[in-house]
């Protein structure tokens, strides 16, 4: 995997707001961005983020303006306290970093399986008010195709020899999404229990990671991302195998799961495959494009792509 000379967080504690900054332990993530917890002398701590590659840097950048748009957003009122705070961020080198406050509570995904429906709920109510914030209707065009299905499905086809099943996909989606009335708004992009901070009486107390936040997009994409990421005892956790099971059912989402996804949507999206499909190619294209090690990686396409093309091609 093609690297920048990795780069050490020391160099760039001249850049850090004054407080002694230390590296306290790097998390583990799935990306190519280091995470470093860091404390001051005076105990306060904070997140170090540092890209390891170009296609990371992109990412961090973006989460810089989305953090600095919406923290001096006024109407957003007292719900800009579940974002971070941007404390600093910048190029090193060929490297990017991105520094913020640490906020309270838990990941999300450290609660036992029987939480998890009251953290879906919680989620949901936790993110909504960015959603009514920026929400207006639109009529599909061809530029939201673009967007939601074109982009997405031609970074697939850089991955696998799949391009007639991916056509096919494609003309689908375009048949049933053009000229259809859909609700946009701001949304996070990677809305997941790993992003999420609970406390301990169960509220949200931080929405983090916004380098895949979208302006002018679908909020509904956020909650069914969520909904096939939350941990449900006795479902396979292999994206592309669960994306396929719903496919081969006669309603994708459970009663339950459309309720929830239409508490930020007006529209039907969330009767048939549309969604599904869209947000099994916006995770797959969200992927690709932030490192090569996912396109790299038989096992990863075998899991992730192969199953769903494969219903696809079932019709």
């Amino acid at each position: 995997m093609p690297q920048f000379v990795r780069a050490d967080p020391i160099p760039m504690r001249a850049e850090l707001p004054d407080g002694d900054w230390r590296c306290e332990r790097l998390l583990r993530t799935v990306s190519d961005v280091r995470v470093y917890i860091m404390r001051a002398g005076h105990g306060e701590t904070g997140v170090l983020k540092v890209a390891d590659t170009a296609s990371s840097v992109p990412g961090l950048r973006r989460e810089h303006d989305v953090l600095t748009q919406l923290g001096s957003d006024g109407q957003l009122g007292d719900w800009r306290a579940v974002l971070p705070v941007l404390l600093a961020a910048g190029d090193v080198g060929a490297s990017a970093y991105l520094f913020t406050s640490r906020l309270p509570g838990r990941d999300g995904r450290q609660l036992a399986p029987e939480e998890m429906a009251r953290l879906t709920s919680a989620a949901i109510q936790a993110i909504s008010p960015l959603y009514r914030r920026t929400r207006r209707t639109c009529v599909v065009d061809d530029a939201l195709l673009g967007q939601l299905v074109d982009e997405p499905a031609e970074l697939i086809k850089t991955a696998l020899p799949c391009d007639d099943v991916v056509n096919r996909l494609t003309r689908a989606l375009h048949s049933d999404l053009a000229g259809r009335t859909v609700t946009l708004g701001m949304t996070h992009g990677d809305f997941s229990p790993g992003n999420i901070l609970v406390g301990d009486d169960g509220r949200v107390t931080g929405i983090v990671d916004w380098g895949d936040a979208r302006e002018h997009d679908l909020p509904v994409l956020d909650i069914a991302f969520w909904l096939l990421t939350v941990p449900v005892h006795g479902r396979t956790p292999e994206f592309g195998r669960q994306i396929a099971d719903r496919l081969d059912r006669e309603l994708p989402w459970t009663p339950s799961e459309r309720l929830a996804l239409g508490s930020v949507a007006d529209d039907d999206l969330a009767d048939g495959r549309t969604l599904l499909l869209l947000a099994w190619l916006r995770h797959v294209a969200s992927n690709l494009g932030k490192s090569d090690r996912y396109a790299e990686s038989p096992v990863w396409s075998r899991r992730t792509i192969v199953p769903v093309l494969r219903q696809v091609a079932r019709g």
